[in-house]
């Protein structure tokens, strides 16, 4: 006893769009998606506790500003206690660069790093 397999009909593919890319429209991201972006990616560096998109009263919260194909970050974080502080900053940087560069397709010209704490240290 054999069994044949039912027939599937594939639809059509769409045809190529008529008007070049450049004519068809244009995408636009949001500087508050750029800094959740940069403020996820920044999470990401181990030595890094919390990243605030809303600062404390007596700072300027986490945010970006985006001309064009650049983006501008400013970033309030929480670092672990004991670390390097410069280092996390170049870690930090270079790692949130990469990350919305991957993601948006900007190149982020200035990422401006505010450690407003330190979490984990003697009590």
């Amino acid at each position: 006893m054999t069994t044949t397999a039912p027939q599937v009909t594939v639809p059509r593919q769409r045809l190529a769009p008529a008007d070049e890319p450049e004519r068809r429209g244009r995408t636009e991201i949001a500087d508050r998606v750029v800094a959740k972006i940069a403020c996820c990616a920044a999470r990401e560096v181990p030595e890094v506790r919390d990243v605030r998109l809303g600062g404390v009263p007596w700072t300027r919260s986490s945010s970006a500003e985006v001309r064009g194909e650049r983006a501008t970050l400013r970033l309030n974080v929480t670092v672990g206690y004991p670390a390097p502080l410069r280092a996390v900053a170049a870690r930090l940087r270079e790692h949130v660069r990469t990350r919305v560069a991957m993601q948006t397709g900007l190149n982020v010209t200035r990422l401006d790093v505010t450690m407003t704490d330190l979490a984990g240290g003697p009590e």
